[in-house]
C-alpha cells in the first residue's frame, strides 16, 4: 500500500490508525434492561434497554429504549397526535425566527436540485412515475425538482401542518391532504407510483403501520423513497447526556425513532419491499465523533423543559411571512428547460454523494433508500 508507506516514512502508520478508528465506530450503546410501558413498534418486544431520558419541550417526559431483539430505538411512552402537533408548531416557530428569508430561499433551491438528481436517477433505472405522494413535503421544492424532470406528473402532499399544506397548494398547485402517515387513507389505495418520505419516518408514531399504509397506496411494482438520520449517530447526543451528566436531555424536534441500518432493511422487506438503492452518506459528523466519541461537546443540551405554549402564544405572530415567488427562486442560470442536462450536471456538482456505505455498519449521518413494492400486505 503506497499511501501507507508514505505515512510510515513520516512516522505515521495509516493502516494501524484506521483499524483503531474502525474498532471504535460505531461504539456500543448500552443501558439497563427494563420493562417497557409500550411494546416495541417493530417486533412487539416487552423489554428494552434504557439509554436516555428526554423531555419533549415541557409537553412530555419519555425514555429512549433500545430493543434487544431488533435494535430499534424509540420513545417510550410515545407521543400522541396532539402532543406531536403542539411541539411541531413550536419548533416551526422557533426555527422560523432564527432562519433568514435568504436562507429559506437557498434551502428551496437546494431541495429543487436534490429533486432533479433523484428524478434523473429514476430515469436511469427506467422508472417514470406518473402519480406521486410526498409525506411531509416542507417547502415542496424537492417534488418541484421531480416535476422539472417529469413535467406531466401529478403530485399529492400530506402533512399535519395546515400552513405547510396551504403553501404547497398555493405555491405549487399540488393536491393536498391533512393527516399523518400512521393513519390509513382508503382513497389512496393503489393510487401512486411513488411515495416519498424524506426526513419523515424518524417522526412517525408507528413505523409498522406507516410502511403497511405506503405499501397499499402504491401501484403494483411502485416505489418508496426515503431518507432518514442514521439512528446510531442521531441518538448518540442523548446517550452522552445520560451517561456524562445523568440528566434528561432536550428533545425539541420530534425524532421518536432511531433506526438501526440492518433492522430498518429487515422491516421493509417484511412489509413487502425490496431494496433498489440503500446506503448511508455524509460522513463529516462521523469523523467529528458522532456515534463513537464520548465528548461533552457532542451532547444534547440538558433539558430546560422549554414552554411550548408560551412560545406559541408570544412568538407566533412574529414569524416572518416570506414572499415566496417560485419564478424568482428558480430564476437561476443553470435551470434550463430546453437543456435540462445543464441543470442535472450543476445539481450533481453540488449534491452528488461520492462515498456511500452499507447502512448495516451504522456509519454516516443519513440513510438513503429506494425500495420497490413486490407484493401486497
Amino acid at each position: 500500500m503506497c499511501l501507507n508507506r508514505l505515512f510510515l516514512t513520516l512516522g505515521f502508520d495509516f493502516r494501524k490508525k484506521m483499524k483503531s478508528l474502525l474498532r471504535k465506530i460505531p461504539a456500543v450503546i448500552d443501558g439497563e434492561l427494563i420493562e417497557r410501558e409500550e411494546n416495541c413498534r417493530i417486533c412487539n418486544g416487552k423489554t428494552g434497554k434504557q439509554i436516555a431520558v428526554v423531555d419533549y419541550w415541557d409537553i412530555k417526559t419519555s425514555r429512549l429504549i433500545k430493543c434487544p431483539t431488533c435494535d430499534h430505538i424509540q420513545l417510550d411512552p410515545m407521543l400522541n397526535d396532539a402532543e406531536t402537533s403542539k411541539g411541531c408548531f413550536a419548533y416551526y416557530i422557533e426555527e422560523s425566527l432564527i432562519t433568514s428569508n435568504e436562507e429559506q430561499f437557498k434551502n428551496c433551491e437546494r431541495n429543487f436540485r436534490r429533486g432533479v438528481i433523484f428524478g434523473y436517477s429514476l430515469k436511469s433505472k427506467k422508472i417514470r412515475p406518473h402519480s406521486i405522494l410526498e409525506l411531509g413535503p416542507g417547502s415542496g421544492y424537492f417534488s418541484a425538482g421531480l416535476q422539472f424532470v417529469f413535467p406531466g406528473i401529478e403530485i399529492t402532499v400530506m402533512d399535519i401542518n395546515r400552513e405547510v399544506l396551504n403553501f404547497n397548494q398555493e405555491h405549487h398547485k399540488y393536491n393536498i391532504i391533512r393527516g399523518i402517515p400512521d393513519n390509513f387513507v382508503v382513497e389512496f389505495v393503489g393510487k401512486f407510483d411513488l411515495v416519498i418520505a424524506r426526513d419523515i419516518i424518524e417522526h412517525v408514531t408507528d413505523i409498522s403501520k406507516v410502511l403497511s399504509n405506503v405499501n397499499q397506496y402504491l401501484t403494483p411494482n411502485g416505489y418508496f423513497h426515503f431518507i432518514t438520520p442514521n439512528g446510531h449517530e442521531d441518538v448518540w447526543k442523548h446517550y452522552l447526556t445520560a451517561i456524562l451528566t445523568h440528566s434528561s436531555s432536550e428533545l425539541l424536534i420530534n425524532h421518536v425513532n432511531y433506526y438501526d441500518g440492518k433492522g430498518l432493511n429487515k422491516i421493509l422487506v417484511q412489509k413487502g419491499f425490496i431494496p433498489v438503492d440503500y446506503f448511508t452518506y455524509q460522513f463529516k459528523t462521523t469523523l467529528h465523533g458522532s456515534g463513537w466519541k464520548k465528548n461533552q461537546k457532542l451532547m444534547s443540551p440538558v433539558s430546560k423543559r422549554k414552554n411550548a405554549d408560551l412560545l406559541i402564544k408570544e412568538k407566533a405572530k412574529e414569524v416572518l411571512k416570506s414572499e415566496f415567488i417560485k419564478g424568482k427562486i428558480l430564476d437561476k442560470w443553470y435551470i434550463q428547460k430546453k437543456a435540462k442536462w445543464i441543470t442535472c450536471l450543476y445539481s450533481l456538482y453540488h449534491h452528488l454523494s461520492l462515498i456511500t456505505i452499507n447502512p448495516e455498519l451504522n456509519i454516516g449521518h443519513e440513510i438513503y433508500g429506494l425500495f420497490k413494492k413486490v407484493n401486497n400486505q
